[in-house]
């Protein structure tokens, strides 16, 4: 495709674009860099660890990766179809295949796993807090009574954190629009602007967001998308910047200068992934499956880590992968996939009733 004279707008609504192919690589970045910590590696680094020279890890990069996309696709859902389009959509993306993984965490997962008697497992209250995560918004709860309690990591989904600052950024985005931030594209900018300053020196006073200074990142990455999609008419999509965004997210790696270019350049080599080069319809062949990856990669790494002690972390994101795709791909066609589905029948308009009719004498 010849992007040299394409802009972000050029690619409004069209949907052969590589974003599942990318979400599935960040979904699979987060297994391969928990694969270190999850169990004892014995001094084994990550090798991406040490490329990346302290400034930052795999994890997080994949992480900041999907914030990004999801400002800037969320916000095009927003300000195309509606708040109550938008949060439908939010709701039916994220909850289904959520409580579901939370289910068979507390139901089938713990029951096993726990060191506990089954009967004591199931009336600790820890167990019925768990439940919790299924809704994504409240605080998550980290642990099953008895379950992983010899591991390095005794989180049942570590993963979890995400999804909760994720929706309230969902929230805190609809909030905005109905305040008409989004009206004009100037008043849009320097509301955003005027956000990140703020957010730069009293993130704790951001309503929604600031109860956790661990999300200061996550949502700039999210602002960023935002903008993106605001200003996609601005954006040109051309190899040279590309190649420059590139040459600047390498070079910046172990530098102070690191957190003012990287989240950019990263934003910027993301979308001309999406849109600049050829398009792989993963769709067709294997669905969307990155967030059943995302969701359950740590608990089976955990299962993993269980069965197969010891410092082999590559031995061990092979075998989570193997069955984490397995359950990522059950979760898209069975809970996912149809669950999206309701939103049209959810939606669908009600047909006025009939008009009565009239007889002539």
């Amino acid at each position: 495709m010849n992007t040299s004279n394409r802009y972000l707008t050029d690619f409004d609504g069209r949907r052969d674009n590589n974003f599942t192919v990318i979400r599935l690589l960040l979904a699979w970045a987060v297994l391969y860099g928990h694969s270190f910590p999850i169990q004892s590696t014995k001094g084994i680094p990550d090798p991406l660890t040490q490329l990346f020279q302290g400034s930052t890890w795999v994890g997080a990069i994949a992480v900041d990766g999907f914030f990004a996309i999801s400002g800037f696709l969320v916000t095009a859902s927003l300000l195309r179809r509606g708040a109550v389009d938008y949060c439908l959509s939010r709701l039916l993306r994220v909850l289904p295949g959520l409580m579901v993984c939370v289910a068979l965490s507390v139901f089938v997962l713990g029951p096993i796993m726990t060191s506990l008697p089954v009967a004591e497992y199931f009336s600790h209250p820890k167990t019925l807090q768990y439940l919790s995560n299924a809704f994504a918004f409240p605080n998550v709860q980290w642990v099953l009574p008895g379950v992983f309690e010899n591991n390095p990591k005794t989180a049942i989904n570590g993963s979890l954190w995400t999804l909760s600052v994720e929706v309230r950024c969902y929230v805190f985005l609809v909030a905005l629009s109905a305040f008409y931030v989004f009206r004009t594209r100037i008043m849009a900018n320097a509301f955003l602007l005027a956000l990140f300053l703020f957010g730069a020196y009293f993130f704790s006073e951001i309503p929604l967001l600031g109860n956790n200074s661990r999300w200061t990142r996550t949502c700039l990455y999210f602002l960023l998308g935002v903008a993106f999609y605001i200003n996609r008419d601005l954006i040109l999509i051309h190899y040279r910047l590309a190649l420059l965004a590139l040459i600047l997210t390498i070079t910046a790696f172990g530098e102070q200068w690191f957190p003012y270019v990287f989240p950019v350049s990263l934003t910027y080599l993301i979308f001309y992934l999406a849109y600049g080069v050829k398009h792989i319809d993963l769709d067709k062949y294997l669905g969307d499956i990155s967030y059943g990856v995302y969701i359950y990669a740590w608990p089976v790494q955990q299962i993993v880590a269980s069965y197969l002690p010891g410092d082999r972390p590559y031995l061990h994101a092979v075998i989570a992968s193997i069955i984490v795709a397995i359950l990522a791909f059950a979760s898209w066609r069975l809970i996912e996939k149809p669950a999206l589905g309701l939103k049209k029948k959810l939606l669908k308009p009600v047909s006025p009733p009939p008009a009565p009719q009239t007889h002539s004498s």
